[in-house]
């Protein structure tokens, strides 16, 4: 499915605005003499890196396309080769990549692009962080044309899975593709995989589901520790061990757990505070940044505990975070002794 197929206004701003001016310049052919291209989103902005070096025939094996990658990359070189008629070709075509540039700064690119490009060159800039207070990215901006790719929001993402999963002749509906962003998360690299192997499973029943989303999506960290919290929370001592141990077999990171661990139970106080206060699903699902259809599932967490026990956790997870950044306990016996903590204490009713 075309990156088109799926824009849509998100709010007043519009996110996609530069996708779409992005997309119209390539279609009209009507280049930049320098172009960056930025954001967040891995899928989009390597793919549209792709769609526009290919556009102005910027190919692999062509004489007048050269790429240079990393922060070894030399400006003076890249400058040179700016400056050199295309050979065989219309426009010579420069990407350069991943060079840090728009961070730290880069003064012969920024001096170059300042004083203008060569008529016959686009330099394309391809890069995930970038700072707009720098001078090479206002330079960029003044004499030609930034596109920025951040992550999308669920609802695109699920309307974009939709329409890739038709596509290939297995349809899911709109409530299950949503169900999938919360499984997979919001990386669009990851969802493609995920979206291709759940397409291939379910061909022979043209039809997908959430089941099928369970059987075979591989799921995000976050939601293992969900399930391991939920665990917790119904007394569940040998499931909730067991999970913990298939993160560690995973080699995840102990800090890493624990941070998403402190989070779970913060949310659960944050949850059980706006039920105290009368607040609906879809309120509260909107404080906590959830898909309203979560906050059930919460729920059955929340009412397990009382506010001082979910206080007392979350107190505990800190005192862990303490034990270990200070070098009294290494990071995975103090996570392992944690866990054995919450699984034996049976969580306060309200």
């Amino acid at each position: 499915m075309s990156p088109a197929g799926f824009y849509g206004k998100k709010d007043k701003k519009d996110p996609q605005q530069d996708l779409k001016t992005l997309n119209q310049l390539i279609k009209d052919g009507n280049y930049r003499p320098v172009h960056l291209l930025c954001g967040e989103e891995d899928y989009l902005r390597l793919q549209f890196r792709d769609k526009l070096c290919s556009a102005m025939g910027g190919v692999q094996g062509s004489l007048a396309f050269d790429r240079f990658i990393g922060s070894s990359a030399s400006p003076e070189r890249i400058i040179d080769l700016a400056e050199t008629l295309p050979f065989m070709a219309e426009r010579r075509v420069i990407l350069v990549e991943d060079t840090d540039w728009f961070k730290s700064g880069c003064p012969a690119m920024e001096e170059y692009i300042s004083q203008g490009v060569c008529e016959s060159t686009t330099i394309v800039f391809c890069e995930k962080d970038t700072d707009k207070r720098t001078r090479l990215y206002k330079a960029v901006a003044e004499h030609g044309l930034v596109s920025e790719f951040p992550v999308q929001d669920a609802d695109t993402l699920a309307s974009w899975i939709s329409g890739r999963l038709r596509e290939a002749g297995t349809p899911i509906s709109g409530a299950d593709a949503a169900y999938m962003v919360s499984v997979v998360g919001t990386d669009m690299l990851t969802l493609a995989a995920e979206t291709d192997k759940l397409s291939s499973y379910c061909m022979d029943r043209q039809r997908a589901s959430r089941g099928d989303i369970d059987a075979i999506c591989t799921r995000r960290l976050e939601d293992r520790v969900f399930d391991m919290c939920e665990a917790v929370a119904l007394n569940d001592k040998k499931r909730a061990l067991t999970l913990y141990y298939d993160l560690m077999a995973l080699r995840e990171s102990p800090i890493k757990i624990l941070v998403l661990v402190t989070r779970q139970f913060d949310t659960l106080i944050r949850i059980k505070d706006l039920e105290f206060r009368k607040y609906g699903d879809d309120a509260i699902a909107k404080k906590i940044g959830r898909p309203a259809w979560t906050v059930a599932k919460y729920r059955k967490q929340t009412g397990r505990y009382s506010m001082s026990a979910l206080k007392s956790i979350v107190n505990e997870c800190a005192d862990t975070d303490m034990a270990i950044k200070t070098g009294m306990m290494e990071d995975k016996i103090a996570l392992e002794t944690l866990m054995v903590r919450l699984t034996d204490s049976s969580p306060a009713g309200n």
